[in-house]
């Protein structure tokens, strides 16, 4: 949709500006609990070995315990490094960065000018390159509820 006001601008801008700052927050939130999964399985190997040498277990099913609860903190891990998080997320406050500044840019502007709509048009490439699609209209539409319910 073409964007004829200076005002029209800047709620879209700041409607997606919302939306990437909603899709780093939920990609935080999903890193954080892998990383908390690898500390609690760390924490268990160890409570495990402790109990294990404070009891004097020593069969061959309470020596594989620790070797399956490590070979499950190497696949997170894995699935971790897979994912490629920090990746994600850098991506995503790039994006967030060039929109603010669009946005500032624009709330400084008494008109449209033509470095505006520039600026304007590069900030939504970068916004539709760092999510896809699917997961760009999930944000988008919860980032348009926040902004009705604020507004």
């Amino acid at each position: 949709m073409e964007k004829h006001s200076l005002s029209m601008i800047i709620n879209d801008l700041r409607s997606r500006r919302d939306a990437l700052s909603l899709a780093h927050e939920n990609l935080k939130i999903e890193t954080d609990n892998w990383n908390k999964c690898v500390i609690v399985t760390s924490l268990l190997t160890g409570i495990f070995e402790s109990i294990k040498l404070r009891m004097g277990w020593n069969s061959n099913v309470v020596d594989l315990v620790p070797i399956a609860l490590s070979s499950i903190i190497a696949c997170i891990s894995a699935l971790i490094k897979f994912k490629n998080f920090p990746s994600q997320m850098e991506i995503l406050l790039q994006s967030q960065s060039l929109l603010t500044h669009t946005l500032t840019n624009a709330r400084n502007e008494d008109d449209i000018t033509p470095s505006l709509m520039k600026e304007y048009h590069e900030s939504l490439e970068k916004l539709e390159v760092s999510l896809y699609p699917d997961i760009r209209k999930k944000f988008l539409v919860q980032s348009h509820k926040n902004l009705i319910s604020i507004m």
